[in-house]
């Protein structure tokens, strides 16, 4: 295992890919510095062969996971996109029209469809849960596109059960194992060797032609859902509200501080509307919002700060509704 994992980060290194250790329980990063407002300096060490080689051969990091980070590195200096298609668990809610998808990749099927496209044939792999990870170069010109989660209504987001891997995010390299569900990760053999462009018609859901347009508003997949009682509508203003909140914010703003406070909220509001307020519902529309402002480690601490306000919401510790 200690040799495979060597061999992969090296792999990529060699490819000029930035690698970082992960945890083999919850796939967090182990090493802290490759945010996305880092400079090239700075993420080098993460694609310096001697220090690939000394994290992977040492016994701290020897079985972790290989990240790799999008958005840096690459033929071109521009790094990897990931495409990363999950399956759907069972209490997931999605909107009408996905009603019956099983998975993201039956999601960016239809999309795929709609847009006249056929599917994108590039370097693909599998994770152990069965979810599909589809590797492009990020486009040669043009800002860097970053990270999304769902459908959250504004570039570079796809749709339910698709997340965006680029500037600030990582993926999980094929030949990493996962502790959890004791299956690797594994390239699709007849996929090509190498990630492929992204094609046309993917840029253009991801990176609207339009270059200077307001920030477009984050709208709660709830949006469908009934809300004829008084306590549902207020639960709806308040998730609405508080996703265009933190969407809105920018540095210096406390993101992290806030994105917690504005989960406790909504967790001390579930219960007067709980088919409203899940948590799931909530997790989506906050993570998309916080990642929207650039909240400081991307979606993990956003994902971090949103769980620990949910729970601590539900215990009461903000001091109840009012």
């Amino acid at each position: 295992m200690t040799e495979t994992q060597l061999r992969v980060a090296m792999t990529w290194a060699g490819r000029g890919i930035p690698v970082v250790p992960c945890s083999r329980t919850d796939k967090g990063a182990l090493v802290p510095g490759f945010g996305k407002d880092k400079s090239g300096e700075e993420i080098e060490k993460f694609r310096d062969p001697e220090q690939v080689s000394r994290w992977w051969s040492s016994g701290r990091f020897a079985r972790a996971h290989v990240g790799l980070l999008t958005g840096r590195g690459g033929p071109a200096g521009r790094g990897l996109i990931v495409v990363d298609l999950d399956m759907r668990k069972i209490d997931s809610v999605l909107p009408a029209r996905y009603a019956d998808v099983a998975s993201g990749a039956d999601v960016l099927e239809s999309i795929a469809v709609a847009a006249g496209a056929d599917w994108p044939d590039t370097y693909t792999v599998v994770t152990p849960s069965g979810g599909v990870h589809l590797y492009f170069w990020q486009p040669e010109d043009g800002p860097l596109i970053g990270c999304a989660t769902g459908d959250t209504g504004h570039a570079p987001a796809l749709g339910p059960l698709i997340d965006v891997r680029g500037i600030g995010g990582y993926v999980i390299a094929a030949g990493s194992y996962s502790s959890v569900q004791g299956v690797a990760y594994r390239k699709v053999v007849e996929s090509p060797a190498q990630p492929q462009p992204l094609p046309g018609w993917l840029l253009a859901l991801m990176r609207p032609a339009q270059t200077d347009v307001p920030r477009q508003e984050v709208r709660p997949v709830v949006r469908q859902m009934p809300t004829g009682t008084r306590a549902e509508r207020y639960a709806l203003a308040a998730l609405k509200g508080a996703a265009d909140d933190l969407s809105s914010l920018g540095e210096g703003d406390h993101r992290r501080d806030r994105t917690f406070a504005a989960a406790a909220r909504l967790a001390e509001l579930s219960s007067t509307a709980p088919h409203i307020l899940t948590e799931a519902v909530v997790r989506e529309q906050l993570l998309a919002a916080a990642i929207t402002a650039g909240i400081k480690g991307g979606e993990r601490q956003a994902t971090k700060c949103i769980t620990n306000g949910w729970n601590r919401g539900l215990n009461g510790a903000m001091g109840g509704a009012a």
